[in-house]
């Protein structure tokens, strides 16, 4: 599931649900459709097989744009993290019967697709709480966000060959410096410039992920938290 890295800001959204301004629910359904991996994990995270969590999470995508959520509820002042998850208890325990008797839909009246959501790629990890399992798929999601987006702009830049050898190590230093004099054999540059290249790529995957957390939290002042706390859920 694709989603644009040009993103409405959580606190634009509810001030503009608040205000009941119908050009909310289109951002409002972006931001969350970048989310929904967490989701469908702390449905598994409760026990859930893989079909009644993936039920589950499309039922409650189709309720909340069917519904202007961030305009109704009090909770929307906080953290984007926090919203989407009360948000969904709430539907699972007083609206999944009825949403599961209805017809499988999705955003729009578009079915969504959750064909990445599998158990080989989404298992579930012994001894996590259904928020603990939230949590570092939400640390994950940010992750793969941050590093398409790094990606992208390398593309742009033509240097798709050399950020694909390049993107396995950014987030493992000591792999890193085992593969550079391969790498730099294969792409003909020393091992200076990978080191240096290295270094650029992770200053701006840095960056990327703080603006990509600056996005959901609702004071600035709260992103340097939330990457700590996404950060700790990793481990």
């Amino acid at each position: 599931m694709n989603a644009s890295f040009t993103t409405t800001s959580w606190t634009v959204i509810i001030d503009a649900a608040s205000s009941q301004v119908a050009e909310s629910r289109p951002a409002f359904q972006a931001l969350c459709l970048r989310y929904w991996e967490p989701l469908y994990a702390y449905a598994r995270g409760m026990g859930k097989n893989h079909h009644d969590a993936e039920d589950v999470t499309q039922a409650f995508f189709a309720h909340i744009v069917a519904t202007n959520l961030p305009g109704r509820t009090s909770q929307g002042r906080g953290r984007f993290r926090w919203f989407l998850l009360a948000s969904f208890r709430n539907f699972i325990v007083g609206e999944h019967r009825a949403a599961t008797t209805q017809k499988r839909g999705g955003l729009n009246g578009e079915a969504v697709s959750l064909e990445q959501c599998d158990d080989a790629s989404h298992p579930p990890v012994d001894g996590d709480s259904p928020e603990a399992a939230y949590d570092r798929k939400w640390a994950h999601t940010l992750i793969r966000l941050a590093l398409d987006k790094l990606a992208e702009e390398q593309n742009a830049a033509g240097h798709a060959e050399r950020f694909a050898a390049l993107r396995p190590l950014l987030l493992d230093p000591v792999r890193g410096e085992a593969a550079q004099s391969g790498i730099g054999t294969r792409l003909g540059m020393s091992e200076g410039n990978i080191r240096t290249s290295l270094s650029r790529l992770r200053a701006r995957f840095r960056d990327i992920v703080r603006h990509e957390v600056s996005l959901i939290v609702a004071d600035p002042a709260e992103t340097d938290d939330e990457i700590a706390h996404l950060l700790r859920s990793l481990h």
